[in-house]
């Protein structure tokens, strides 16, 4: 039967979740995990509390902080993965429930997850980093791979290339720089042609290669229009 996903999502630091992850493997099912044994395997009192409510919403620990014997699931050594699926499937329920997964891009993941948790921004900067690893560490698909190359070309005015004909030349060589960018200087017979390329950690040669070909088009366009700026 499934759990009811109880209270705000986790929001302890990963390290620190899967510090406790790998320590409670040396416990057995019904081993009862204190706020005294946590804090002296290094975890600060502040984070005690946090961490034990992490693993209640998780469903390893029960309402008496007893193991249920889920945590077996994410040993390190020998992780079972579709057991994990299944219990953050449980956990998350809210989330799975009103989002179909992949989506398009990591921003709409987080903000979907914010929203159905009906989260703050500074905890949601906390709960979405160990909601995200949890479920990526468990083999599930949070983001369509097939989109993550195209975010950059996505961001760029008119989301793509520019064909022979295609208006916004102009104004895609003109655009300066926004925060996150680097500069492209392209020297074309006696022009200076500035492309400004918004790169994430998500693009490719490939994507790049892209927009050096868009930007030898618009060249192509200024010299058949006789534009000479």
């Amino acid at each position: 039967m499934t759990r009811k996903a109880l209270g705000t999502p986790p929001y302890v630091p990963r390290k620190g979740l899967r510090a406790i992850l790998d320590h409670v493997q040396a416990h057995q099912a019904g081993d009862i995990l204190s706020k005294d044994e946590l804090h002296k395997r290094g975890l600060s009192s502040h984070w005690t509390y946090p961490a034990l409510a992490a693993l209640r919403f998780l469903g390893i620990l029960d309402e008496e902080d007893r193991l249920t014997g889920k945590h077996a699931a994410f040993n390190r050594e020998q992780p079972d993965r579709e057991a994990q699926q299944k219990i953050l499937r449980e956990a998350y329920e809210d989330f799975f429930a009103a989002v179909g997964l992949p989506l398009r891009s990591q921003d709409e993941l987080r903000l979907r997850f914010q929203e159905v948790y009906d989260l703050s921004d500074r905890v949601t900067s906390s709960a979405f980093p160990v909601f995200q690893t949890l479920l990526e560490e468990s083999g599930l698909i949070l983001v369509a791979p097939r989109e993550r190359g195209e975010e950059a070309a996505a961001a760029a005015p008119r989301g793509g290339e520019l064909e022979e004909g295609d208006e916004g030349a102009d104004t895609l060589l003109a655009r300066r720089p926004l925060s996150g960018e680097e500069e492209l200087r392209v020297r074309h017979a006696g022009y200076q042609i500035v492309l400004n390329l918004h790169v994430t950690k998500y693009t490719t040669e490939k994507d790049i290669m892209r927009m050096i070909r868009t930007a030898n088009r618009a060249i192509h366009l200024m010299k058949k229009s006789g534009d000479k700026h």
